[in-house]
């Protein structure tokens, strides 16, 4: 719609509306996708290393610290800055204000060990408080006509009940935690179902040579004698493949991904 906003059917109703649009807003990861914090750049797709278009935490922290060991080195571009390309104005001044996406704290948990606790913080929690303190007042009249007898909430479908906690008073994963075992499951199966392919195992490439040793997962960049040569440079040769400048004075083209991998292992 704008800004490559809302041009996926995000609530499966089988219609992209302005619902999906203000939904792709509020949910973070930038434009097409979700995340456990704001995004609005253009490194998304280079930061969802397992391309379940939800930008995890540990995804976001991952791209962080290479983003800063990158400029150390003097590394920038489209995989070199992913993290801070990710971010816009927008964006980086919703991160600041400690506001959490719309529908994070239930993606982190149905993670599992890969999920990560998130919290409101500053301005954001402090708001949260004052709203929260109102909608207690407002509701005061509500709770005493209902009493103690009063029936449950409505039980919907896990995918219903996923959507439903995603409410601005949240302030974090211990709200989540403190939530009855049976609607904790619920959430996380309708989560998985709203993304089945969320938290999926990142697809390994085949292994490139790398100065003449065959790595994916390198922990560091070395010829055949053992000897270690920084990455100095990269270069975008468009389809996916980079071209990796070594300081040996060496080049080689590999896979984008594999290039990815071999930084966030670098040391």
């Amino acid at each position: 719609m704008c800004g490559g906003y809302g041009n996926e059917d995000s609530n499966k109703d089988g219609d992209v509306t302005l619902a999906d649009f203000f939904r792709d807003i509020t949910d973070g990861g930038g434009a097409g996708y979700s995340g456990a914090r704001f995004g609005g750049g253009t490194g998304s797709n280079v930061l969802d290393v397992n391309n379940d278009r939800y930008v995890s935490e540990a995804e976001y922290q991952r791209g962080q610290s290479n983003a800063e060991s990158n400029a150390d080195r003097g590394i920038t571009g489209e995989i070199g800055d992913a993290y801070n390309n990710s971010q816009n104005i927008i964006s980086r001044g919703s991160n600041i204000f400690g506001a959490l996406p719309r529908g994070s704290i239930r993606q982190e948990a149905a993670l599992g060990s890969d999920g990560r606790d998130i919290s409101t913080s500053g301005a954001a929690r402090f708001m949260q408080g004052f709203a929260g303190s109102a909608r207690d007042m407002a509701m005061a009249p509500v709770r005493a006509y209902r009493g103690e007898g009063a029936p449950p909430d409505p039980v919907g479908t896990p995918e219903q009940q996923a959507r439903s906690f995603d409410s601005i008073f949240n302030t974090g994963s211990s709200d989540f935690s403190n939530l009855p075992e049976d609607r904790r499951n619920a959430i996380i199966r309708g989560t998985r179902s709203l993304n089945p392919r969320l938290g999926q195992p990142m697809a390994m490439p085949e292994p490139v040579a790398v100065n003449n040793v065959e790595v994916s997962t390198a922990a560091s960049t070395a010829d055949a004698s053992g000897t270690s040569y920084d990455v100095v440079g990269f270069e975008d040769m468009g389809g996916g493949m980079v071209k990796v400048f070594y300081g040996n004075n060496s080049s080689e083209i590999m896979p984008a991904i594999n290039y990815q991998l071999m930084m966030q292992n670098y040391v």
